[in-house]
Protein backbone atom coordinates (compact mmCIF):
# COMPACT_ATOMS: atom_id res chain seq x y z
CA UNK A 1 0.00 0.00 0.00
CA UNK A 2 1.50 3.31 -0.99
CA UNK A 3 1.75 6.21 1.48
CA UNK A 4 -1.13 8.19 -0.02
CA UNK A 5 -3.48 5.21 0.11
CA UNK A 6 -2.34 4.36 3.62
CA UNK A 7 -3.01 7.93 4.79
CA UNK A 8 -6.55 7.70 3.35
CA UNK A 9 -7.02 4.32 5.02
CA UNK A 10 -5.78 5.71 8.35
CA UNK A 11 -8.09 8.73 8.19
CA UNK A 12 -11.04 6.42 7.51
CA UNK A 13 -10.10 4.15 10.43
CA UNK A 14 -9.71 7.08 12.84
CA UNK A 15 -13.16 8.29 11.82
CA UNK A 16 -14.60 4.80 12.42
CA UNK A 17 -12.99 4.65 15.85
CA UNK A 18 -14.60 7.97 16.81
CA UNK A 19 -17.96 6.99 15.33
CA UNK A 20 -18.13 3.65 17.14
CA UNK A 21 -16.94 5.08 20.47
CA UNK A 22 -19.57 7.79 20.16
CA UNK A 23 -22.40 5.52 19.09
CA UNK A 24 -21.87 3.06 21.92
CA UNK A 25 -21.92 5.79 24.58
CA UNK A 26 -25.69 5.57 24.95
CA UNK A 27 -25.49 1.83 25.65
CA UNK A 28 -22.45 1.74 27.90
CA UNK A 29 -22.07 5.13 29.56
CA UNK A 30 -23.99 6.32 32.55
CA UNK A 31 -24.21 9.72 34.16
CA UNK A 32 -21.79 11.18 31.65
CA UNK A 33 -19.08 8.61 32.49
CA UNK A 34 -17.74 6.92 29.37
CA UNK A 35 -16.21 4.17 31.53
CA UNK A 36 -19.30 3.50 33.67
CA UNK A 37 -20.03 0.07 32.23
CA UNK A 38 -16.62 -1.30 33.18
CA UNK A 39 -16.92 0.19 36.66
CA UNK A 40 -20.35 -1.41 37.12
CA UNK A 41 -19.07 -4.77 35.87
CA UNK A 42 -16.16 -4.54 38.29
CA UNK A 43 -18.46 -3.72 41.20
CA UNK A 44 -20.76 -6.63 40.36
CA UNK A 45 -17.86 -9.11 40.19
CA UNK A 46 -15.76 -7.58 42.97
CA UNK A 47 -12.90 -6.78 40.60
CA UNK A 48 -11.38 -3.57 39.27
CA UNK A 49 -12.83 -1.78 36.28
CA UNK A 50 -9.58 -2.57 34.47
CA UNK A 51 -10.03 -6.29 35.10
CA UNK A 52 -13.64 -6.02 33.91
CA UNK A 53 -12.46 -4.44 30.66
CA UNK A 54 -9.80 -7.14 30.36
CA UNK A 55 -12.43 -9.88 30.48
CA UNK A 56 -14.50 -8.24 27.76
CA UNK A 57 -11.44 -7.54 25.66
CA UNK A 58 -10.10 -11.10 25.94
CA UNK A 59 -13.44 -12.51 24.78
CA UNK A 60 -13.31 -10.14 21.84
CA UNK A 61 -9.69 -10.97 21.03
CA UNK A 62 -10.50 -14.70 21.10
CA UNK A 63 -12.95 -14.03 18.28
CA UNK A 64 -10.22 -12.26 16.29
CA UNK A 65 -7.87 -15.20 16.87
CA UNK A 66 -10.56 -17.53 15.51
CA UNK A 67 -10.75 -15.34 12.41
CA UNK A 68 -6.96 -15.44 12.04
CA UNK A 69 -6.99 -19.23 12.43
CA UNK A 70 -9.62 -19.41 9.69
CA UNK A 71 -7.29 -17.49 7.37
CA UNK A 72 -4.67 -20.22 7.88
CA UNK A 73 -7.04 -22.77 6.36
CA UNK A 74 -8.25 -20.55 3.54
CA UNK A 75 -11.48 -19.30 5.08
CA UNK A 76 -11.71 -15.52 4.69
CA UNK A 77 -14.42 -13.78 6.65
CA UNK A 78 -16.13 -10.76 5.06
CA UNK A 79 -14.41 -7.39 5.25
CA UNK A 80 -17.18 -5.91 7.40
CA UNK A 81 -16.58 -8.66 10.00
CA UNK A 82 -12.88 -7.73 10.17
CA UNK A 83 -13.64 -4.02 10.30
CA UNK A 84 -16.04 -4.42 13.21
CA UNK A 85 -13.70 -6.68 15.18
CA UNK A 86 -10.58 -4.61 14.59
CA UNK A 87 -12.25 -1.26 15.31
CA UNK A 88 -13.64 -2.69 18.56
CA UNK A 89 -10.18 -4.03 19.44
CA UNK A 90 -8.65 -0.59 18.89
CA UNK A 91 -11.40 0.95 20.98
CA UNK A 92 -10.72 -1.45 23.86
CA UNK A 93 -7.11 -0.19 23.81
CA UNK A 94 -8.33 3.40 24.01
CA UNK A 95 -10.78 2.59 26.81
CA UNK A 96 -8.05 0.71 28.70
CA UNK A 97 -5.76 3.69 28.33
CA UNK A 98 -8.51 5.94 29.72
CA UNK A 99 -9.11 3.61 32.69
CA UNK A 100 -5.41 3.38 33.50
CA UNK A 101 -5.04 7.14 33.25
CA UNK A 102 -8.12 7.84 35.37
CA UNK A 103 -7.23 5.25 38.00
CA UNK A 104 -3.50 5.85 38.39
CA UNK A 105 -2.54 9.20 36.90
CA UNK A 106 -5.45 11.66 37.09
CA UNK A 107 -5.00 13.79 40.22
CA UNK A 108 -8.61 15.01 39.86
CA UNK A 109 -9.93 11.48 40.41
CA UNK A 110 -11.03 10.72 43.96
CA UNK A 111 -9.55 7.22 43.57
CA UNK A 112 -6.18 8.58 42.48
CA UNK A 113 -3.55 6.19 43.87
CA UNK A 114 -0.20 7.75 42.91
Amino acid sequence: MNIKDFDKFLAKEINRIKTVLGSKSADYSQGGDKLANFKLQGNIDGISSIEALRGNWLKHRASIVQGLNDLQVGKVRPLNWWEEKLIDDRNYNILLHALIYETYFDPNNSEYTM
